[in-house]
C-alpha cells in the first residue's frame, strides 16, 4: 500500500500538478540558499541542499503563513521544494553588490516534499524526495531510486533478480556495495548497480529533520517574505578567493574556514575502489571435511535465511511523544557525518592513509557505533546460531518446567542482543503472562524493569512485506541492536547491584536522554523527536556497561533440570577486581579503552552534531543562534566500542545482504573511509597494541642437550584475557626454527580452518575434535615438553554428563579457567563478596589454581610458561631462533563444530545455523587484508603479539 501511494505521489510531483493544475502559491522566483564562491557551475556553493530552490505551498500553508505562523499547520497541507543544481542554466546574475538573482523559470530536477499528518509522528511530516526522470533510455537502475521498495532486502526493481532468478541461485556482483544509491559517481555505479538496502526516501521520521528541527515552529522555515519578495539574497564571491587555503569572512555571512570536498564523492584521485573482500565462491575441501556435521549450504538456501534490510529498522517518535526506544535512524541525521551542503561535516577527521594520501574518516557516533559489535548485535549470525542450538536441545527435554522453553530462551537472550524490541514489548505488555520466563533470572530484576510478554527470535525476521503478527515493530527495534536509546536512556539507579546485571538496567523517562556534557543544545532534539538531552554522569561510569557485561544464567542438566545459577560472563566484575578499578593505581573506565578520545594518535575535538546551526547561511524563522550554537567537545568519545571480534566485522563486510546491512553509510557516501573499514582497523589496533604482549624471557641449552625457553604473556586489558563468552580462546604458538626458516619443533600450529595440530605438520590434536573426544581438553600448563601440548587461555565447561559444552545453559562443571587475569587480580576480592554467585568467581578451576600467577595479586596480570624442547643432536645444532606468537580465536573450531552439530538435535530447526554455516564456509580469511595489505585472519586466527629470539 505504501509503494502504491508513493508511486502515485511521485507522479503527481514529477508532473508538477501542484503548479499546472492546482496553481499553488510559490516563491517569487528561484533563489539561492547561501553564498557562492567562484564562477557559477565551477565554484563552491555553501547553501543547503547544494541547489537553488523554489518552494510551492498548498493553500493551508499559505493561510497559516498569513496568520503569522500561529498554531498548527492542518493535516493534508503540503510544502514542495523544487531544486536545481547550481550551474549556468540558471542564468544567475549579480547586482553591483554581488548579490545573486535567478531570473529564469527553469524546470526542477529534484524535489523535497512535506505532507502534514500530525498524528503519525512527533514532527508530523511525511517527508519525501523525488528526482526527475532520467533522459537516459533505459534509465539506470541506480538512478530511478524509490519508490518502490520491494523484498526483504529493500530493492527497487524486480530486475534485481534478472540474472539470478528469485530466489537467487548465486551471488550477483552487481548487488554490491549495498546501500549506495543516488550518487553520481560512475566509477563505482555505472549502469549496472542494482539498488539494495536502500534508504526510504519517503517516510515519517526522515533525516531531513536534522535541519528543520531548528525552525521556530512546525519544522519549517517557510515565510511570506519568499512569496512576496525575492527573499534573502546571497553574494557571489570572487573566483580568485577559491585559491585561498583558509577563508575566514567576517560579518553575518557564514562561510566555512576551508573549502569543503565535493558532495559525497571519493577523495581518491583514482576514484572509489570497493574495499570489501569478496567471499569465497565455494568452500574449501578442508572446511567441508572438518565441518561435516551438516551438508554444505548453498546460496539459495542461505538467501532464504537472510535478515530484513536495515531499511525496515524504523521506529519513529509518536505524535504524543516517544516510546522508550527509537531506532537509530531517528538519530542518524544529526549524529552522523551528514553532508547536507558543501560544508565539511562535523565529526570528520582529516588524515592520511597508509599510502600517505589524504583521507577523511567518519568518526561520528552513528557511523562508528553502527559498525561496532553493539550496532551489529541484533543481526549477529553467531548469536542467532547459538540461540537456535539452545532451543533445539531443550525442545525435547524441557527446561526447568517452563511451558515454552523455546520462547523463554529466545526472549532471555534478546534481553541484551535485541534489547530495544524485547524491552519495549515488555513495557507494552507489562503484567501480561510472561510464560514463566522470569524464572530464568537468578536474581529478580529491579521493580522498575517491566515484565511482560516474551519476544520470539522469529520476530526479528519480520518486515512490512511479511504476514502481520503485531511484532514487526519489535523485530525492527531488536534488529537495531544495542542502539542509541539503550545506553543513553540508562539511569544510575541500581548500579553496582546484582539485580541490575544481565541486562536489567533501569531507564529514565522516554522524553529524556543522557550524555556526558552539561551544556547542551536542547531545542532541535525536543522539536524533532520530543526528547530533551541532558547531562548524565552515568554515561561515564563503567557500571553502566556492567548491566549487560555481567551475565547470570541458569545451570541446567541435560535432562532440563534447573540446578541453580552462575555467571556466564563477568567482564565488568573482572575489571572491578583489577588495578584499573576505581581507587586503584591504574584506574581506567571501560569507556577509556573502548570509547577512546583519540584517533591516529591525535586528541579529538568535535562538534558532535550536524544540524541547522548558527554556522549555516541565515534564513527566516530559525531559532535564535544561542539555541542552535554547537560547542566544540574536547572530551569527545568515539563510539567505536571495539574488542577483538574482527571475524564478526569481516562477516558483515562480506555478507551484507544475508545480514541486511548497508556497506555504504547513507549520510557520508564514499567521501570518507567506509565505517566498516574504520571499525576493522580499530579492532586491529586494539588487538595489536592494547591487548597483550608476549616475550621470550630466556633461552638455554642445558647440559642434557635440551632447549629451555621461558615465555611471559602480559595481559594489558582491564579484564580477563580472553573475556566475555566462554568459547573464545587465546593460545601460544611456539616455534623452533633453523636459519632457513624451517620449523624444527612446534606447539600451537594450526591448519587452514584454525584447528590446532600436533607439532610441525602433524594431525589435528584430539583435543580439537570435541564431538569425537567430548571430554578431552588442553589443561593449563606451567611447563610444556611435547608437541601435542599447547598453552590455551580459555574457560572450559562441561555439561551434566561431563562432556565439554559451549552451551550457555548447560554449564554444570567448570573444569578449566586459566584466562589470564588482569593486573592486580586477587581471588580474595571475590571471596569476600556477600553474593554467593560472586564468591564462586574466587575459585580457580583446573591446574591454574596451582600457578601463583593466578593467585598472587603481586603477580597477576601475566603468565609465565616454560618450554623444554628435546631434539636429536644434529637437529639441535641447526637451531637458530625461537619464535612465539599469541593468537586469538573468537569463534574457534570446536565452537563451530558444536553449533553445526546442534542443527540435528531436538526439533532440528536449522535456519540460523545454516546461515552461519554458509557465512563461515564462504568467509574469505585469506584475502581479507588490513590497510597495509596484510592478511589478518588467515587460518582463522588473529595475531595479538609476537617475539623472536636468536639462540646464542
Amino acid at each position: 500500500m505504501k509503494n502504491i501511494f508513493d508511486e502515485q505521489y511521485r507522479d503527481f510531483i514529477r508532473n508538477r500538478r501542484y503548479a499546472t493544475e492546482l496553481d499553488w502559491n510559490r516563491d517569487l522566483n528561484w533563489r539561492m540558499t547561501g553564498p557562492y564562491l567562484g564562477k557559477i557551475g565551477f565554484g563552491e556553493f555553501f547553501g543547503v541542499h547544494s541547489s537553488a530552490v523554489r518552494i510551492y505551498y498548498s493553500p493551508e500553508v499559505v493561510e497559516w503563513l498569513c496568520g503569522g505562523r500561529q498554531g498548527e499547520i492542518p493535516d493534508g497541507a503540503m510544502i514542495i521544494k523544487e531544486q536545481h543544481p547550481i550551474n549556468e542554466s540558471l542564468g544567475i546574475i549579480t547586482d553591483e553588490q554581488g548579490c545573486m538573482e535567478i531570473p529564469l523559470n527553469v524546470n526542477p530536477l529534484i524535489w523535497t516534499t512535506y505532507i502534514k499528518n500530525k498524528g503519525a509522528s512527533f514532527d508530523g511530516w511525511y517527508q519525501g524526495n523525488v528526482r526527475a526522470e532520467s533522459t537516459q533510455n533505459p534509465e539506470p537502475l541506480w538512478q530511478i531510486g524509490n519508490p518502490p521498495i520491494l523484498d526483504a532486502s529493500a530493492i527497487t526493481s524486480p530486475d534485481f533478480f534478472a540474472e539470478t532468478g528469485n530466489p537467487p541461485f548465486e551471488r550477483d556482483p552487481n548487488w554490491y556495495p549495498t546501500g549506495y544509491l543516488f550518487l553520481n559517481d560512475e566509477q563505482i555505479q555505472g549502469d549496472n548497480k542494482n539498488p539494495d538496502v536502500v534508504w526510504a526516501y519517503n517516510q515519517y521520521g526522515n533525516w531531513c529533520i536534522n535541519c528543520h528541527a531548528s525552525a521556530t515552529s512546525e519544522s519549517t522555515f517557510s515565510t511570506l517574505v519568499n512569496i512576496i519578495t525575492p527573499g534573502t539574497q546571497f553574494i557571489q564571491f570572487s573566483p580568485d578567493l577559491i585559491l585561498l587555503f583558509n577563508i575566514n569572512f567576517e560579518g553575518d555571512i557564514h562561510i566555512p574556514q576551508r573549502i569543503a570536498l565535493e558532495f559525497l564523492q571519493s577523495q581518491n584521485p583514482d576514484g572509489f575502489t570497493v574495499p570489501f573482500t569478496d567471499p569465497l565462491p565455494n568452500p574449501t575441501e578442508e572446511f567441508l571435511n572438518f565441518y561435516d556435521q551438516i551438508p554444505p549450504v548453498d546460496f539459495e538456501t542461505a538467501w532464504e535465511t537472510r535478515l530484513p534490510a536495515e531499511t525496515y529498522d524504523h521506529q519513529v517518535s509518536f505524535a504524543e511523544g516517544p516510546d522508550q526506544f527509537l531506532t537509530s535512524d531517528q538519530c542518524i541525521g544529526c549524529h552522523d557525518a551528514t553532508f547536507f551542503n558543501l560544508f565539511l561535516p562535523n565529526m570528520i577527521f582529516e588524515g592520511v592513509d597508509n599510502n600517505g594520501s589524504k583521507q577523511f574518516y567518519n568518526l561520528s557516533p552513528y557511523a562508528e557505533w553502527k559498525a561496532s559489535p553493539l550496532g551489529q548485535a541484533g543481526r549477529d549470525p553467531i548469536f542467532f546460531a547459538q540461540v537456535e542450538s539452545e532451543t533445539n536441545f531443550f525442545s525435547e527435554t524441557g527446561l526447568a518446567g517452563l511451558p515454552d522453553p523455546k520462547i523463554c530462551i529466545q526472549t532471555t537472550c534478546l534481553h541484551c542482543h535485541g534489547v530495544m524490541g524485547q524491552r519495549q514489548l515488555q513495557i507494552d505488555t507489562e503484567g501480561q503472562n510472561d510464560e514463566g520466563c522470569i524464572d530464568l533470572f537468578g536474581i529478580a530484576p529491579p521493580s522498575e524493569v517491566p515484565v511482560g510478554a516474551p519476544l520470539s527470535a522469529e520476530a526479528v525476521t519480520e518486515w512490512p512485506g511479511a504476514d502481520e503478527t503485531g511484532l514487526q515493530r519489535y523485530g525492527a527495534l531488536a534488529r537495531d541492536g544495542i542502539s542509541c536509546t539503550v545506553c543513553h536512556h540508562i539511569v544510575s539507579e541500581g548500579f553496582g547491584n546484582e539485580a541490575s546485571y544481565t541486562g536489567n538496567f533501569i531507564t529514565g523517562p522516554p522524553n529524556e536522554i543522557y550524555g556526558p556534557f552539561r551544556e547542551v543544545v536542547e531545542k532541535p532534539m525536543q522539536q524533532s523527536i520530543g526528547i530533551t538531552p541532558q547531562f548524565g554522569s552515568q554515561t561515564l561510569n563503567s557500571d553502566l556497561c556492567g548491566t549487560c557485561h555481567n551475565i547470570l544464567l541458569p545451570i541446567v542438566t541435560n535432562q532440563g533440570e534447573l540446578l541453580g545459577f552462575s555467571y556466564e560472563q563477568t567482564t565488568h566484575l573482572e575489571w572491578l577486581n583489577s588495578d584499573y578499578a576505581p581507587g586503584r593505581s591504574e584506574f581506567q573506565t571501560c569507556q577509556n579503552c573502548h570509547m577512546p578520545n583519540t584517533f591516529h594518535g591525535e586528541k579529538l575535538n568535535f562538534k558532535i552534531a550536524n544540524i541547522e546551526s548558527d554556522q549555516l547561511p541565515p534564513t527566516q524563522n530559525r531559532l535564535p543562534d544561542s539555541e542552535i550554537r554547537l560547542r566544540e567537545r574536547s572530551e569527545y568519545a568515539r563510539h567505536s566500542l571495539h574488542g577483538l571480534n574482527v571475524f564478526l566485522n569481516e562477516m558483515f563486510q562480506e555478507f551484507p545482504l544475508i545480514l541486511g546491512i548497508r556497506q555504504i553509510d547513507f549520510m557520508s557516501g564514499v567521501a570518507t573511509e567506509l565505517p566498516l573499514i574504520t571499525a576493522r582497523e580499530s579492532f586491529l589496533e586494539m588487538a595489536r597494541n592494547q591487548t597483550a604482549d608476549i616475550e621470550i624471557m630466556s633461552t638455554e641449552i642445558t647440559t642434557e642437550g635440551q632447549l629451555v625457553v621461558r615465555v611471559r604473556v602480559n595481559n594489558k586489558a582491564g579484564h580477563y584475557l580472553p573475556s566475555g563468552v566462554n568459547f573464545r580462546r587465546v593460545f601460544v604458538e611456539f616455534l623452533v626454527n633453523d636459519s632457513q626458516g624451517n620449523v624444527l619443533w612446534a606447539s600451537g600450529r594450526t591448519n587452514g580452518v584454525g584447528a590446532i595440530i600436533e607439532g610441525v605438520n602433524g594431525p589435528i590434536l584430539p583435543t580439537e575434535l570435541v564431538l569425537e573426544n567430548p571430554q578431552a581438553f588442553q589443561p593449563h600448563y606451567q611447563q610444556l615438553t611435547d608437541q601435542d601440548q599447547v598453552q590455551i587461555y580459555q574457560e572450559v565447561v562441561a555439561d551434566s554428563d561431563g562432556n565439554i559444552t559451549t552451551s550457555f545453559l548447560r554449564r554444570v562443571f567448570t573444569i578449566k579457567n586459566n584466562r589470564i587475569r588482569p593486573e592486580g587480580f586477587d581471588p580474595e576480592f571475590f571471596f569476600q563478596n556477600s553474593s554467593p554467585f560472586i564468591r564462586e568467581l574466587a575459585e580457580i578451576p583446573g591446574n591454574a589454581k596451582f600457578d601463583p600467577y593466578y593467585t598472587d595479586p603481586s603477580l597477576t596480570g601475566a603468565d609465565e610458561i616454560e618450554y623444554i624442547v628435546s631434539l636429536d643432536p644434529a637437529t639441535m645444532a641447526a637451531v637458530d631462533n625461537v619464535k612465539v606468537t599469541l593468537y586469538n580465536q573468537s569463534i574457534p573450531p570446536f565452537f563451530l563444530q558444536q553449533r553445526f552439530s546442534d542443527a540435528n538435535i531436538g526439533v532440528a530447526e536449522k535456519g540460523n545455523i545454516e546461515r552461519l554455516y554458509y557465512i563461515t564456509s564462504h568467509l574469505n580469511t585469506l584475502d581479507a587484508t588490513d590497510e597495509s595489505g596484510e592478511a589478518f585472519i588467515e587460518d582463522w586466527k588473529l595475531m595479538l603479539a609476537t617475539d623472536t629470539k636468536t639462540i646464542e
